[in-house]
């Protein structure tokens, strides 16, 4: 289901920018354009920071989540002030699409942990019945 629904953001996201680049190297202007080239830059900035701080792991998801969010926040609002999102867009929107964005994110990880989980447990169970059978086979 992750991966379904990832596909399906990831390849939206990518006919939108496309679009955008392709309209701007047209020439044309439509007022979207700079906006989503500048998302998709935003973007880029927090998953390169998404990535460092994946590298420094915390024996507490909470702290975590709550790192990464702030993380993201900070980009948004950043970005916010440089390129002027503020005038039709409140900070508490962009603070607030970034949580549920990550809160999202958090849920469809655990979906897919609790998945793969189940899975391992299959072929191990699977694994000890084999075992079993071979061991049984052999004091026969």
């Amino acid at each position: 289901m992750k991966n379904i629904i990832t596909n399906i953001m990831a390849t939206t996201g990518l006919a939108v920018i496309v679009l955008a680049a392709l309209v701007s190297a047209l020439g044309f202007e439509l007022y979207f354009t700079r906006t989503v080239l500048l998302i998709f830059a935003a973007n880029i900035v927090v998953h390169l920071g998404l990535m460092l701080t994946r590298k420094f792991e915390s024996k507490y998801l909470a702290l975590e989540v709550l790192l990464d969010m702030a993380y993201t926040s900070a980009v948004l609002i950043i970005f916010g002030i440089a390129f002027d999102w503020f005038g039709a867009t409140p900070v508490i929107i962009l603070v607030a699409m970034a949580a549920a964005i990550q809160l999202v994110a958090v849920f469809l990880n655990i979906a897919h942990i609790k998945g793969e989980t189940n899975t391992i447990n299959k072929l191990l169970k699977k694994r000890d019945k084999n075992i079993i059978k071979n061991l049984q086979d052999k004091k026969v």
